[in-house]
C-alpha cells in the first residue's frame, strides 16, 4: 500500500468505518450507517461523475473555463489521423498541430489529454519534432493536447474540498547550485530525499562549480523531483481570488487545481485533477502526514454526508 492507501485505511478504522478493498487493490468500499462509498485510485465519491470526467479532460476543462471567462491554459485537442469519426475530422491530423507551432512562436507542449504526474509530456521547440512525439503519444493516448509554452516564474497548487481550499503551496523545481564540491548527485538528494532512488542507476557525478546551476527537470511534478513550500500571504490571496471563480461557476467536490505564475505575474489554471493524490506531499512537506490525513478525513466524512 502507497501512504495515500495506508492513511485511509487508518483514519476509516478510527471513524469505525468499514474498509475493503476491491479491484486488486485499486477501489475502497467504505461502509458505515447503512451507506456504502467508494474511492477509486484517488477519487472520491464527491465530485459527479459527469464533472469528474470533464476534469480529468484537459481540453474539456479548457473550453468550460474558457467560457466562462476564467484564465486558464489554452488547450488544443488532436486526435489520431486513424480516428475517422465525424468530431474528429478537424483535428486528427499532424498539420494541425503544426500549424499550432507556428502559432506559438514554435515554442508549445504536447501531451496525453487525460493523464497525471507529468508522464509523456514534451517540451517542442522544432517543427521536425512533431511528428515523431505525436505518433509516440497515440500508440496510447485516445487523444493529446498542445498547449502553448509559457515562461512560468512558479506553478501552485490548492487541493479543494467542497469548495474549500484545505491546503496550498507550491512547487519548487529540481534546480541545484554548485559549491564547487559536491557532485550533482549529492545535491539533488540534498534537495529532495526522495530523488535518491531515482539516480541510483544513473550518473550524475559531475562536481558542480560555484554557483553553477543545474535543472535536473523542467517540470513542476512532485514525482519528478519537485518539492512542496509554503506560499506567502500575498500569492494566497491571488490563488484565492482565482479559485473563488471557478467555485462560483461550478461546485468542486474534491480535486486538485494546479496554477502557474508567468513571469509577467499572470495567474492562469493549468488543469483540474479529479482525484487527490498526495503520496509525495507527505514524504516531503513538513507535517505533511498530519496535514494529508486531516484532509483525507474531511473527505471521507463529507462522503458519508451526501
Amino acid at each position: 500500500m502507497n501512504n495515500c492507501q495506508k492513511l485511509i485505511q487508518t483514519i476509516c478504522e478510527e471513524e469505525n468505518i468499514k474498509f475493503q478493498r476491491l479491484s486488486k487493490n485499486w477501489i475502497s468500499m467504505l461502509e458505515k450507517d447503512g451507506k456504502t462509498k467508494f474511492i477509486s485510485g484517488y477519487k472520491f465519491d464527491l465530485n459527479p461523475h459527469g464533472l469528474g470526467e470533464l476534469l480529468d479532460d484537459k481540453y474539456a476543462t479548457y473550453e468550460m473555463l474558457s467560457k466562462k471567462q476564467i484564465p486558464i491554459i489554452p488547450h488544443h485537442i488532436l486526435f489520431s489521423p486513424q480516428n475517422k469519426e465525424t468530431y474528429a475530422l478537424d483535428c486528427n491530423k499532424i498539420e494541425v498541430a503544426e500549424k499550432l507551432f507556428f502559432k506559438y512562436q514554435k515554442n508549445i507542449v504536447i501531451k496525453p489529454n487525460i493523464g497525471t504526474c507529468g508522464r509523456d509530456v514534451y517540451h517542442i521547440t522544432k517543427q521536425e519534432e512533431i511528428d515523431s512525439c505525436l505518433k509516440k503519444l497515440w500508440q496510447s493516448n485516445f487523444s493529446v493536447s498542445v498547449c502553448p509554452f509559457y515562461k512560468i516564474k512558479a506553478e501552485y497548487r490548492m487541493i479543494v474540498l467542497k469548495n474549500e481550499c484545505q491546503v496550498m503551496y507550491q512547487k519548487q523545481r529540481p534546480i541545484v547550485i554548485g559549491d564547487g564540491r559536491k557532485t550533482i548527485r549529492e545535491l539533488l538528494i540534498e534537495f529532495n530525499p526522495l530523488l535518491k532512488e531515482k539516480l541510483k542507476n544513473q550518473t550524475y557525478d559531475k562536481i558542480l562549480e560555484t554557483e553553477e546551476e543545474y535543472i535536473y527537470s523542467w517540470k513542476y511534478n512532485l514525482s519528478l523531483g519537485a518539492i512542496p513550500v509554503p506560499v506567502t500571504n500575498e500569492i494566497q490571496s491571488k490563488l484565492n481570488k482565482l479559485l473563488l471563480q471557478v467555485t462560483e461557476e461550478i461546485n468542486l467536490g474534491f480535486c486538485s487545481v494546479d496554477v502557474i505564475e508567468t513571469e509577467d505575474h499572470e495567474f492562469f489554471i493549468l488543469e483540474i485533477n479529479s482525484g487527490v493524490m498526495m503520496d509525495h506531499f507527505i514524504s516531503l512537506m513538513q507535517n505533511g502526514k498530519q496535514i494529508a490525513k486531516e484532509i483525507y478525513r474531511n473527505a471521507i466524512k463529507a462522503m458519508f454526508q451526501e
